[in-house]
């Protein structure tokens, strides 16, 4: 009943919504916006903490909705001054997991993906030609997300949003080019505690450049990134990363992309004993584009690398994607991270209609070390297997309007050898959604 009732709240505000949507800029200083987004997932043999046909946490044949609602104003104090307040609250509905199953060792607190009920989303103050200089200044409540947001995105896929911050972000910008300096907290999501009393994860600080020519630019990348209260998994966290991207979107007809990220750092483990961090990751795609008349057709070929810890050393050598979202980089179905990853892709996006996108992708995907772990699992005495399985992936999208969009993909993966010696799980598993969203 209680979620029957949630979905029609949710439908009704949406059909208020588009009533008011023609209201939405209320006068030159204020404006509101919203989104309401309802998505019905299917999970057949994994979830999103195990795989396999017998987990121990969840369930392995899942069918739920996720309900995300969120509204905020914007009020314009002056011509270089504003300030932004907007709410969220995001629902699960019969989903196979209990409020605990999503308790953190690494932060000794609740941290769930999916649901965050009623809390603050975007609420900042922002400042912009800060001594007449083209300088903004946003303090508060904020997204930092850049570039393909491999390294820095808020992972939206998730219905409360991977990655949300409590920052100053000071932003250079001089036509496309621009330098984001920033440093903050990352927010934890927790149902049923209201983040006022600064429940945070990460302490992080970074650069991020963009420097732009017609369809391309590079992207100079700089982060730290700290933990001081581990808990289970280890005492202290400092995590130091350089790197760049660099893309250009057309060169006769050919696309390339490619991020390429060092990380350095301390890290020390229970008990006290200090270790050095040293890991790297990578990724690389390329492709050629057809035109219109072809469709939009797009063929390409990708390989993402992320280093995986070898066990015969004391360094740590694991990449860790540092506030990278993982939802549509490493197949579809959120099985695979920007961690011990080899990650082989095919992919094709056309348009067949007008306003609609299908992208298609095939994943071959394997350990970087044989020796660490995919997920809780490692290989067990006698196994020295790297295989862990392929993937298809299908989406397509079709934007009705301005204000509405329609999501629909199916995912298909195949264990490998890895996932059937040590999971152990010989079973396909398949995924299904369906997403509608009204925004404004």
């Amino acid at each position: 009943m209680i979620e029957r009732q949630l979905i029609g709240r949710s439908l009704l505000l949406a059909g208020l919504l588009g009533a008011a949507s023609e209201a939405a800029q209320i006068n030159d200083d204020w404006s509101v916006d919203a989104e309401v987004r309802l998505r019905f997932e299917h999970m057949d043999g994994f979830n999103d903490k195990q795989y396999g046909e017998n987990v121990t946490v969840g369930s392995s044949w899942d069918n739920y909705l996720l309900s995300r609602i969120r509204l905020g104003t914007t009020y314009r104090i002056n011509p270089d001054l504003l300030v932004k307040v907007s709410m969220q609250d995001a629902r699960a509905i019969r989903w196979g997991f209990e409020y605990e199953d999503w308790y953190n060792k690494e932060f000794d607190l609740i941290h769930n993906p999916q649901e965050d009920k009623l809390e603050l989303y975007h609420t900042y103050l922002q400042a912009s030609h800060l001594g007449g200089l083209p300088l903004t200044l946003t303090l508060g409540r904020q997204r930092i997300a850049y570039g393909d947001r491999r390294v820095f995105g808020p992972g939206e896929w998730k219905n409360s949003g991977k990655w949300i911050w409590d920052a100053a972000k000071l932003s250079y910008k001089k036509g496309d080019h621009f330098v984001d300096l920033f440093v903050g907290n990352t927010v934890l999501h927790d149902p049923d505690t209201f983040s006022l009393d600064h429940r945070w994860g990460y302490t992080g600080a970074g650069l991020y450049g963009h420097y732009a020519w017609k369809e391309g630019a590079v992207e100079p990348i700089l982060v730290y990134k700290h933990n001081g209260n581990g808990e289970l998994k280890y005492e202290e966290l400092t995590h130091y990363y350089a790197g760049f991207r660099v893309y250009d979107d057309n060169i006769e007809n050919f696309f390339y992309n490619a991020t390429l990220i060092k990380q350095w750092g301390e890290q020390t483990k229970l008990g006290g004993t200090e270790v050095d961090v040293d890991a790297l990751g990578w990724h690389v795609d390329a492709g050629y584009g057809f035109g219109k008349e072809y469709g939009s057709l797009k063929l390409g070929a990708g390989y993402t690398y992320a280093s995986g810890d070898d066990a015969s050393t004391p360094e740590v050598e694991k990449f860790d994607a540092v506030f990278g979202a993982s939802d549509k980089y490493y197949g579809r179905m959120n099985l695979m991270s920007w961690s011990n990853l080899l990650d082989a892709e095919l992919f094709a996006t056309f348009k067949p209609m007008k306003k609609v996108n299908v992208k298609a992708e095939y994943h071959n995907f394997a350990l970087a070390d044989d020796s660490d772990k995919w997920r809780t699992y490692g290989n067990t005495a006698g196994n020295s297997e790297d295989a862990l399985g392929d993937e298809i992936d299908i989406v397509a999208k079709y934007g009705y309007s301005e204000t509405l969009g329609i999501q629909v993909g199916y995912g298909h993966f195949w264990p490998g050898a890895f996932m059937k010696a040590n999971v152990p799980s010989d079973k396909d598993a398949d995924w299904f959604f369906v997403q509608t969203t009204f925004a404004f």
